[in-house]
């Protein structure tokens, strides 16, 4: 037996400090919603790129119950895109405001990216809301 096989499979020395930052990730969520302010962008389904970052509280256990279930983000924004909403502001600020009601969040950041809205580029909107 080789005298470094058992090496491979110890464990690296890592220190014991504490987490000082745990986010929950979920990008490139494409969603198509009846969303804009102008006339011509009533009822007519536009995609949205979507891209959350959660900072929630460290889980203590490795247990789905101590994280935020991407699923929840997915099945927020699908929600928000039935509604009849203007403003991307305010599909960003209430899908933020959704993930903040879960205990272990203490910051939702939500970028919308909305490709339909001028010609020849991406126009978007960033929102960040923390618990007080």
């Amino acid at each position: 037996m080789n005298s470094l096989a058992p090496s491979l499979f110890r464990q690296p020395h890592v220190s014991h400090g504490e987490i000082t930052l745990c986010q929950v990730l979920l990008g490139d969520l494409e969603v198509m919603a009846d969303i804009g302010a102008f006339a011509a962008e009533h009822g007519v389904l536009q995609p949205l790129n979507i891209h959350v970052t959660l900072t929630i509280a460290p889980p203590t256990a490795d247990d789905l119950a101590e994280t935020f279930d991407y699923n929840q983000i997915r099945a927020h924004a699908l929600e928000l895109a039935g509604q009849r909403i203007s403003l991307i502001e305010t599909f960003a600020q209430r899908l933020a405001r959704a993930c903040l009601d879960a205990p272990m969040v203490t910051e939702a950041e939500v970028r919308i990216d909305k490709p339909r809205a001028v010609p020849g580029c991406m126009a978007g909107t960033r929102v960040v809301l923390g618990k007080a």
